[in-house]
């Protein structure tokens, strides 16, 4: 008699996701977060990014079909070359920002 043919695992591959937070180019911690708004202008958002840790602050008006790994390689391109006007506002631990008055 014969023995039972051995069952393999199937492997499974992982597949890859894309990163939601990212190094920020000022303090190298991983922090700087994106988020998107909508304005008046078809075919474009506001891109607003943001630093937890140092409080870096910027802009940026991007096309619709942008996501955020797009978004922080033209920021990263245009923070290095000095292109991008860029704002540092600490948060509190209250949740507000720190030297604006409302």
């Amino acid at each position: 008699m014969g023995r039972r043919r051995k069952k393999y695992k199937k492997v499974v591959k992982r597949i890859k996701k894309i990163p939601d937070i990212f190094q920020c180019p000022h303090c190298s911690m991983k922090t700087l977060t994106i988020k998107f708004d909508k304005i008046n202008v078809p075919g474009f958002k506001l891109a607003k990014i943001t630093c937890g840790t140092c409080g870096l602050y910027a802009e940026m008006q991007v096309p619709d079909i942008y996501e955020n790994v797009d978004v922080y390689a033209k920021f990263l391109d245009r923070y290095e070359a000095g292109d991008i006007e860029v704002e540092f506002r600490k948060i509190s631990e209250a949740g507000e920002v720190v030297g604006e008055s409302s």
